[in-house]
């Protein structure tokens, strides 16, 4: 079981930098062309290295007014070994980007459930093509739900979602303008937990640099942007 928190917890967070990105005349906030790749890289509050991952789009389409594009997820641990491959969809319609959060569960935690009923549901977060310092943005979040001798649920919430500033900010692949964006992450799982993240989000990039905080305002980790093409 917490093994499986963990995973939860970390499904959404994968998600979190990656709701922003689309193709340039749907949503400004990232080129999504068809064989770019980039790669974010993470680390503890003592800036000791604790992995990566690594994004390849695939594919770019469009069907009846919507942008829908695949794009490879590819994540390391602290010493570089695979932990997870999986490819997931963007889509883009009327400037706001939505991403089938449901696609970052691997098939093997699935599968541990496959005797069980179990329902999932996913409120995609979303960034409008237009930002302003002030703006408050629509919540988002995930609940699944386990039926069996034991029913448990277990829900991510990220709430309180609002453009803070615009500032200058430079990461390892290099300088950029940025949206300073702070929400509230709320994690209940038999135990609650709440946590500050605070993003910053550049125009034709998409998130650059993410930090994540306990309730007290003490640092846990952050994540930067380290390669893009």
């Amino acid at each position: 079981m917490k093994t499986f928190i963990k995973l939860l917890a970390f499904i959404f967070i994968l998600s979190s930098p990656l709701k922003s990105w689309a193709q340039s005349d749907c949503n400004p906030y990232l080129l999504l062309d068809e064989g770019r790749k980039w790669t974010t890289s993470n680390y503890n509050a003592k800036d000791k290295y604790q992995g990566k991952q690594s994004y390849e789009v695939l594919s770019v389409s469009e069907d009846g007014g919507t942008l829908t594009a695949s794009v490879m997820l590819t994540s390391y641990d602290r010493k570089d070994k695979l932990v997870l491959e999986k490819e997931v969809e963007f889509t883009c319609k009327d400037g706001v980007v939505e991403m089938d959060m449901s696609k970052y569960v691997p098939e093997e935690t699935m599968e541990s459930f496959k005797n069980m009923d179990v329902e999932m549901e996913f409120d995609a977060i979303t960034i409008p093509e237009n930002l302003e310092v002030g703006q408050y943005l629509e919540d988002g979040g995930v609940t699944m739900t386990i039926a069996g001798p034991m029913q448990m649920k277990m829900e991510i919430k990220i709430q309180d979602r609002k453009v803070m500033s615009k500032e200058e900010i430079e990461v390892p692949a290099g300088t950029y303008d940025t949206y300073k964006i702070n929400s509230i992450v709320k994690f209940d799982a038999m135990i609650t937990r709440e946590t500050k993240n605070i993003e910053w989000i550049a125009k034709n990039v998409g998130v650059v640099r993410s930090e994540q905080y306990d309730k007290n305002g003490k640092l846990n980790s952050y994540s930067v942007l380290t390669e893009i093409n």
